[in-house]
């Protein structure tokens, strides 16, 4: 047959069939006969994958090489590495349909039946790696990449060979792993983990690292969503091995770390949440807050149980807020805007004075930093119901926001705290009263349920009315002695606290200021006290500034107007310690100085 006039394409074609029908010396002959061929990877392809090595010598002898042409109006592509890399993945690639797709693909220009062709055996796949090897510029065949594929593919006896000639990865195939995660082969890759177990996904990502000259792999989404094909088939994705993995081995900067924090949350994972905190990914408290949020919002229980706790266990409370306050002041003096800025969360008013006072609280964070200035202008004042749930013209929004307020730093500026400012904020658990504090209003506090202490500000001179009623998780109070004036059920409600500390320099209590504290146990009244106000109702008994079941000691001083209060009113005192020991002398009918 003369093979002189016909095309390039039919030649490759009538050689393809050969190397799966015939002979490996009617190949040759065959080869011989037909003159020069542009493409004869496909053949050389077929060879190694189907044929076996005593073919692909009478092919290379003939001149065969990988190099591939694409001939005009050919469609799809060719891979030589397909041919001689997925050794051990068949089954793999079959249960994923790439092999059954790509065999029809690579070979629909053979006329034999291709239920008949069957995949070599290892042992002679190997022994054609072996020989292409040492023929290797030949047959144009790149070796580094021979050896990524064969990785990629988990073919442990092709890697040993090839490590073995100390084959490595080229610069060019380790830059594109690293900073091109959207390429082909990693997106083919991807698809093919869902049908890899978690062991041999990690072994293969493991053989890549180890070849990478310690750079870190591009990481994309294509990683991440590659195994599952929807939200409920992540569980996979957060084998703790495998994550603990993918953070230790994968760029993390291209990392969407809410997003891989929110989906452990989802599945309620907290040891993957502990190795995102090993990897500082919490270290932020803004992140971390996010999460936390996010895990309540979901009611992800163990999640937020544990998030709870590794806030408590690592926070440095004290340097986050001095840290948001610098970052603040940077902000407010880097940006002419802020005012405007500042207008979206806070409302706010000039004083006579030209100081700054807060009006309203519109924001919606839980752990608020009140700004120490808004413009050029110091804040000094909180003006009354700034956080209050019971202010004018609040939307039902707005009340639960205040409401799950947890956390309210002043800063040192601020002088005055208006009626009502804090009233209702029941989740609220710490704030910090500067010691300029001079002036709380009236139910400042009122309603903080969960406020366990507050430090008064040394400088105040006046707790008002109902200031800090119904604060039913505070245990302790230390009045200072410059607080002429304790005002009327200034502690009423306090359920839980038990200790009352009354300095020097108090002059008056008004009536029932720790009615219905009914957890108090001690009480020191000091000698300065000069009128404690009862309740008195027509035709009813007086009632003390206790509850009248709660069973208080009250300390005081010898002849003084407190002790003459416990004396009227059938309430148990002792002496103080210290007092003076003539005073003690001279005292009768009260109990032994201690």
């Amino acid at each position: 047959m003369d093979y002189k006039s016909i095309s390039q394409k039919k030649k490759s074609t009538i050689l393809e069939n050969a190397v799966l029908t015939q002979s490996p010396e009617e190949v040759a002959a065959l080869y011989a006969q037909l003159g020069q061929i542009e493409n004869t990877a496909r053949a050389l392809g077929l060879a190694c994958r189907f044929s076996g090595l005593e073919y692909v010598k009478a092919l290379v002898e003939g001149g065969a090489n990988f190099t591939y042409v694409r001939l005009e109006g050919e469609v799809g592509y060719y891979l030589i590495y397909y041919w001689l890399s997925p050794l051990e993945m068949n089954n793999i690639l079959r249960r994923a349909y790439f092999l059954d797709g790509r065999d029809a693909c690579f070979t629909n220009t053979i006329t034999v039946d291709r239920k008949n062709i069957h995949v070599l055996p290892m042992e002679q796949r190997a022994e054609i790696v072996k020989y292409l090897y040492q023929c290797r510029e030949k047959v144009c065949l790149d070796v580094g990449e021979l050896l990524y594929y064969a990785i990629m593919s988990n073919s442990k006896r092709i890697i040993k060979i090839l490590k073995e000639y100390d084959v490595k990865l080229s610069d060019q195939r380790i830059t594109m792993i690293a900073e091109n995660g959207r390429s082909f082969e990693w997106i083919e890759f991807s698809s093919m983990q869902e049908y890899m177990g978690d062991d041999e996904y990690i072994e293969v990502l493991g053989n890549l690292a180890k070849e990478m000259n310690g750079r870190t792999f591009h990481y994309t989404d294509s990683i991440y969503w590659g195994n599952y094909n929807s939200y409920c088939k992540q569980f996979r994705w957060y084998n703790p091995d495998f994550f603990r993995f993918i953070l230790t081995h994968f760029n993390q900067k291209k990392m969407n770390k809410a997003k891989i924090m929110k989906g452990a949350i989802d599945q309620n994972n907290v040891v993957c949440l502990e190795i995102c905190a090993e990897n500082g990914w919490l270290d932020m408290s803004r992140k971390r807050d996010e999460m936390i949020k996010y895990a309540s919002e979901n009611n992800k229980t163990e999640a937020s149980a544990w998030l709870l706790e590794f806030k408590n266990r690592t926070a440095n409370f004290a340097l986050e807020r001095e840290k948001a306050e610098k970052k603040m002041m940077r902000e407010l003096n880097a940006n002419p805007n802020s005012v405007t800025e500042l207008k979206k969360v806070w409302g706010f008013e000039k004083r006579e004075d030209g100081a700054i006072r807060i009006t309203r609280y519109k924001g919606k964070n839980t752990e608020v930093i009140v700004p120490e200035k808004i413009g050029n202008s110091i804040v000094v004042e909180i003006g009354a119901r700034a956080f209050s749930t019971e202010a004018l013209r609040l939307r039902e929004e707005q009340v639960f926001l205040r409401m799950a307020i947890t956390r309210i730093s002043l800063p040192e500026t601020i002088t005055a705290i208006g009626e009502r400012a804090f009233c209702g904020c029941h989740a609220l658990t710490e704030i910090n009263l500067p010691d300029k504090v001079t002036v709380i209003g009236q139910n400042a506090f009122s309603g903080c349920e969960c406020l366990k202490s507050i430090v008064l500000p040394k400088e105040i001179t006046e707790i008002c009315d109902y200031t800090f009623s119904s604060c039913k998780s505070l245990q302790r109070i230390i009045i200072p002695g410059k607080i002429t004036m304790i005002g009327r059920h200034a502690f009423a409600g306090c359920s839980v606290l038990e200790t009352v500390e009354i300095e020097e320099g108090v002059a008056e209590i008004g009536m029932l200021a720790f009615y219905n504290c009914t957890n108090l146990k001690s009480v020191v009244l000091p000698q300065s006290i000069r009128k404690i106000k009862n309740y008195t109702h027509k035709g009813q008994e007086p009632e003390t500034i206790f509850y009248k079941d709660v069973d208080v000691t009250v300390t005081v001083t010898p002849k003084s107007y407190a002790e003459k209060y416990c004396r009227r009113n059938n309430i148990n005192y002792f002496y103080a310690h210290g007092c003076p020991k003539e005073i003690c002398q001279q005292a009768d009918g009260h109990p032994a100085h201690e």
